[in-house]
C-alpha cells in the first residue's frame, strides 16, 4: 500500500549496541614507563635556552648539600606546571617517578611540602632574580613569535591585562579586597601574540593597571625590533592618557575598550541626531560610526562606536553600544573592529595558564610571586617548543593542546649501549608533532 513502509529496512528498530568492556586483570610491571614523555622535549628546549643554569645562578637559598638543589627545586616546579599540574602536591608524583626525573635531568625531586617550604624562604631579591630569568627567556623566544605574527597579520598584537587571583582565607600575606569585594591578589600580564612575555603579581587592593609602564619599558619594548608595526589592545582599566602618550611616543597603534559610563557618556552624546547614513555595516546585525572626542587633558581622539540592534533575530528595544578608542582613522571601520576584537584570543592565552594557576599555593606573598614567575617560565617553554619544534600549522593552537598531545605522551625509557632512548607509543594522538619535534631537537 502507498505509504506502507513496514517492510522497509529503514523502518526496522535501530540495534542497540551496548559497550562490553573486557574483564581485565590488574598487574604491575618494572618497565620504565611514563605518561609525560614530552618532558624529554621540554628538557631539551630548556637546555637550548640555558634555563637550568640561569636558575642555578639566580637563586641561592640552600646552604646544605642535601636533597634537591636550588635549580632542581625550581626546575621541578616549572616542568610540573608545563605538564598542566597546577598544585604543589603534584610534585609528589614526580618524586615517585624515576623516569620523569631521568627525562628532566633531576638527581632528586622535592616533595610538594618541601617545595612549599623552599618557596616560603623567597624574598624580594630572589623574586627579582627570577623575573630577570623570565625576561631573558622571553627575549630568546619572542623573535620567532614576532616574526610569525607580523607575517600573518601585518602587525604585532600586544595585549596588556590584569586579573584578580582569588585567595581563600585571611592568612595570605598581602591579600586584600578588590573593587569587586573579593579577597585577592592582582596578576598583570603582557602578551606578544600568544607569548606570556611579562608577568607581575601584586598585592590585593592595588590599582587595576599597576606597573604597566615598568612592564612595557623593561620587558616588552627591548624585545620588539625597531620598525615593527605594533597594535596594543587593552580593556577599560588602561584607558589613560599616560598609556596613550606612551604608545604614541613609540609609534605603536592601539585600541582600548571604553566601558565605564562616565567615559562613554560624552562619546555617546555625539550620536544624538546622527542620521542613519552615518552608520556602516561591520557584521551581522551590527553597524559602526566614527566619533571624535577630546577627553580632558588629552588631544582629540577618534572613537569607533558599534551599534547592535538585534539579539539573534529579535530586535532590541534599545540599541546596545560599544565604544573603542583607536589611534587611527585611516582604516575601514570593519577592520578596526576586527583588530580590536582579536584581543579575545589573547585573553584566552592569558586564561590558559590561569586554569591551573588561579589559586596561589603559599601564604607568603614573595613565595606566591616566585610561583607565578615559574608559571610564566612554563608557558614560555611550551611556546618555544611550539614555534621552534612543531610544524608551522601547529602555531594556531593554544597551550592546552600542547600539554595534552605533546607533554603528556606515553612512552618507555630504555637504557641500551650506554645510551638512553625514549620509545614513544604509536597510539599517541599527535605522532606527527612528536616526530617533528624529535627531529628538530636532534
Amino acid at each position: 500500500m502507498p505509504g506502507d513502509y513496514s517492510h522497509h529496512p529503514a523502518s526496522a528498530p535501530m540495534q542497540k549496541i551496548i559497550p562490553q568492556p573486557p574483564r581485565v586483570e590488574i598487574d604491575f610491571t618494572d618497565a620504565a614507563l611514563t605518561g609525560q614523555g614530552g618532558w624529554s622535549l621540554l628538557a631539551a628546549m630548556a637546555r637550548r635556552l640555558d634555563l637550568p643554569k640561569q636558575l642555578a645562578r639566580a637563586v641561592c637559598l640552600k646552604r646544605r648539600r642535601r636533597g634537591a638543589s636550588d635549580a632542581e627545586m625550581l626546575w621541578s616546579l616549572v616542568a610540573s606546571l608545563a605538564a598542566g599540574n597546577g598544585a604543589l602536591s603534584d610534585l609528589d608524583a614526580l618524586r615517585a617517578d624515576p623516569v620523569g626525573q631521568r627525562l628532566l635531568g633531576l638527581s632528586e625531586a622535592p616533595s610538594g611540602r618541601r617545595l612549599g617550604e623552599y618557596l616560603s624562604r623567597m624574598g624580594e631579591r630572589e623574586v627579582e632574580a627570577l623575573l630577570g630569568v623570565a625576561r631573558q627567556v622571553a627575549a630568546r623566544v619572542a623573535p620567532a613569535v614576532i616574526e610569525h605574527e607580523v607575517a600573518t597579520r601585518g602587525y604585532l598584537p600586544l595585549f596588556i591585562d590584569g586579573t584578580g587571583i582569588e585567595v581563600d582565607g585571611a592568612l595570605f600575606e598581602g591579600a586584600a579586597r578588590g573593587y569587586d569585594g573579593q579577597q585577592q591578589y592582582w596578576l598583570h600580564g603582557v602578551f606578544l601574540g600568544g607569548l606570556w612575555s611579562s608577568g607581575r603579581l601584586h598585592p590585593g587592593g592595588v590599582d587595576v593597571a599597576k606597573g604597566w609602564q615598568e612592564q612595557l619599558s623593561q620587558d616588552i619594548a627591548p624585545v620588539i625590533p625597531a620598525g615593527t608595526p605594533v597594535w596594543l589592545r587593552a580593556d577599560n582599566a588602561y584607558y589613560r592618557g599616560d598609556l596613550v602618550r606612551y604608545c604614541a611616543e613609540r609609534g605603536w597603534d592601539y585600541s582600548i575598550s571604553v566601558t565605564h559610563d562616565s567615559y562613554r557618556r560624552p562619546v555617546l552624546e555625539v550620536l544624538e541626531g546622527l542620521g542613519e547614513e552615518a552608520w556602516e555595516a561591520v557584521g551581522p546585525g551590527e553597524s559602526a560610526t566614527w566619533v571624535y572626542h577630546r577627553p580632558e587633558g588629552w588631544r582629540e581622539h577618534a572613537y569607533v562606536v558599534i551599534r547592535k540592534l538585534y539579539d539573534g533575530h529579535q530586535r532590541r528595544l534599545v540599541p546596545a553600544y560599544t565604544v573603542i578608542l583607536v589611534s587611527r582613522d585611516d582604516l575601514p571601520l570593519a577592520e578596526l573592529v576586527r583588530r580590536h576584537r582579536g584581543k579575545q584570543g589573547q585573553e584566552n592565552a592569558f586564561k590558559g595558564p590561569l586554569i591551573d594557576l588561579h589559586h596561589p599555593p603559599c601564604r607568603r606573598f614573595h613565595a606566591n610571586q616566585a610561583f607565578y614567575v615559574c608559571g610564566q617560565l612554563a608557558q614560555l617553554l611550551l611556546r618555544a617548543l611550539q614555534y621552534h619544534c612543531l610544524p608551522h600549522r601547529a602555531r594556531r593552537h593554544g597551550i592546552r593542546p600542547l600539554i595534552r598531545y605533546l607533554i603528556r605522551s606515553v612512552g618507555r625509557l630504555v637504557h641500551t649501549g650506554r645510551r638512553w632512548r625514549l620509545d614513544l607509543a604509536k597510539n599517541n594522538f599527535r605522532l606527527d608533532w612528536l616526530l617533528y619535534a624529535a627531529c628538530q631537537l636532534e
